[in-house]
């Protein structure tokens, strides 16, 4: 994860006409990254993509375009169920060792304070702390407060191990990529998925491009889908039984909730990593809620008793790396309410770490009586003002609970799914291969340890009577001068697209963890 060196000490001392500049600025760049055609870069970034993963004399190898060292750090491989049952019991009893350390230090401090009390040196030496801990609070700037945030946002980018370094250009690799990419679009659809780095990148497809493929190693190093498949069994169940995070309806916008208490992430409690694969595991199982119509998120952000304990900067860097580097215009909204005044200088920090179209989606609001003009007051739960009556309760996870489908039942998924990927990347293929220097064999899954592609049946029926029947629509001409090639392309794709979708539920049904949100029946499947 890298990370742009920033001076704390300048950052804390930005003057309110600096502010207004970053803002005319936002808006100037806002309104001049629109001027790009969609379709123009989706086609070029399906070129681009392809060229890169199986074209055998590229024109730049994937480890000079990523320009970084990647290793495997599987989410799976690094948590069991055994090392998490071995963590809960070593914390109980750190628990009470603390406990008595705590008593045992509070004795020796106490006589300590005995000792010196009688000490006209000791006294003038408590004068001056308390004078000093008043600066501090006047000044809103924590000594230990600008150390931690300068040592993490100086740091440039994640350790790498380097006994598991991978190698970007092995075909193993990239074919793991191809696979990665098919798994993660399984939901939203190829299109969408490729959009959302392209409206990103502002147009830009070289640059989506490399923020693609920066997203799909991510996803293959650290196993995503490892995880999801292994779900909550490999989390610490105190991630989701706290109750710092939860789902819950839509707002206005038909965007899904996610209710954030911050008060209740205290830093250090438990492993980052722990916290980490909590937040993957719900951003994953939000991307099977998300409105169809508007697959963004509203995030609202409870900051009543926010404190430095809450404060988690190694956090916030990884959540703004997934929101802006692998979760790209997921975000639609973000709602601060009530943020008291500590954390203004905390917010300009995490704001110069933010793409300024991000920046553009936050809004701090004072209480929680302005959420309902984001959503609707019957909507909101009792906690956060509203009148509904929701009240979040983790239901725990159970291994008898989970799916449990046979080998020959995933089998038979996945082989359907892949027939249905073939004739995708077969549809793909016959558009751009005159700018492709790649063999149509070398894209496809292998089916029995073949790599084929079955044919769609009776699809050419259907589509020429959807072409006869739409003949009253205005279409434009291809190459070979007819009118209804386009529409007969559309129609082919569109019906592929809804088989690759069902086909994926399919699949997915068989083999994704059921977590909290399929336990209360938030999800469609």
């Amino acid at each position: 994860m890298i990370i742009p060196k920033v001076s704390i000490k300048n950052i804390l001392s930005i003057d309110s006409n600096n502010e207004v500049n970053v803002k005319e600025q936002e808006k100037a760049s806002s309104s001049s990254t629109k001027d790009y055609n969609k379709e123009e870069c989706l086609s070029n970034l399906w070129i681009e993509l392809i060229s890169c993963l199986f074209d055998e004399n590229p024109k730049i190898s994937l480890k000079d375009l990523m320009a970084k060292k990647y290793s495997n750090n599987s989410y799976v491989e690094r948590a069991t169920s055994d090392e998490l049952r071995k963590r809960s019991n070593s914390s109980s009893s750190n628990d009470s060792e603390i406990s008595n350390n705590s008593t045992n230090s509070s004795t020796s401090k106490r006589k300590i304070f005995k000792i010196g009390r009688s000490s006209s040196p000791n006294k003038s030496l408590r004068k001056s702390n308390r004078k000093e801990e008043k600066k501090k609070v006047i000044n809103n700037e924590p000594d230990e407060f600008k150390a931690e945030a300068e040592a993490i946002l100086n740091s440039q980018e994640e350790i790498i191990n380097c006994n598991a370094i991978i190698d970007l250009d092995s075909k193993e690799f990239k074919q793991k990529l191809w696979d990665c990419l098919f798994w993660t679009a399984g939901n939203e659809g190829l299109e969408h998925l490729l959009l959302r780095f392209i409206v990103a990148r502002k147009g830009k497809v070289n640059d989506a491009l490399k923020m693609l493929l920066n997203a799909l190693i991510w996803r293959v190093t650290y196993d995503i889908e490892g995880l999801c498949k292994k779900g909550e069994r490999i989390i610490d169940e105190k991630e989701f039984s706290c109750g710092k995070v939860y789902f819950y309806k839509y707002d206005k916008k038909g965007r899904f909730v996610t209710y954030i208490h911050v008060n209740k992430h205290i830093k250090d409690v438990r492993p980052q990593i722990e916290t980490e694969k909590m937040t993957i595991l719900s951003m994953e199982t939000v991307r099977l809620i998300l409105n169809k119509e508007n697959p963004t998120a509203c995030m609202v952000f409870d900051m009543s008793g926010f404190s430095m304990q809450n404060m988690d900067y190694g956090f916030i860097l990884f959540l703004l790396n997934c929101f802006q580097n692998y979760y790209p215009e997921m975000l639609g909204v973000a709602l601060i309410v009530g943020a008291s005044w500590i954390f203004n200088g905390c917010w300009k920090i995490i704001k110069q770490l933010l793409d300024p179209t991000v920046v553009n989606k936050v809004r701090f609001i004072k209480d929680k009586s302005e959420i309902k003009n984001y959503i609707d007051e019957c909507e909101i739960p009792e906690c956060f003002g509203g009148t509904n009556k929701f009240s979040y309760s983790y239901i725990p996870y159970k291994e008898e609970n989970d799916v449990n489908c046979s080998v020959e039942t995933i089998e038979a998924a996945k082989r359907n799914w892949d027939i249905v990927k073939n004739k995708y990347i077969t549809e793909i293929y016959e558009q751009y291969k005159s700018k492709l220097n790649v063999k149509l064999e070398d894209l496809l899954f292998k089916i029995n340890d073949k790599k084929e592609c079955e044919e769609v049946s009776n699809i050419g029926d259907i589509l020429q009577n959807e072409i006869s029947s739409s003949s009253t629509c205005s279409s434009s001409t291809s190459i070979n001068g007819d009118e209804n090639y386009d529409n007969y392309d559309s129609s082919m794709m569109k019906q592929i697209e809804k088989e690759l979708y069902n086909a994926f539920v399919e699949y997915d049904k068989c083999t994704r963890s059921r977590t909290y949100y399929h336990r209360a029946g938030f999800t469609h499947y």
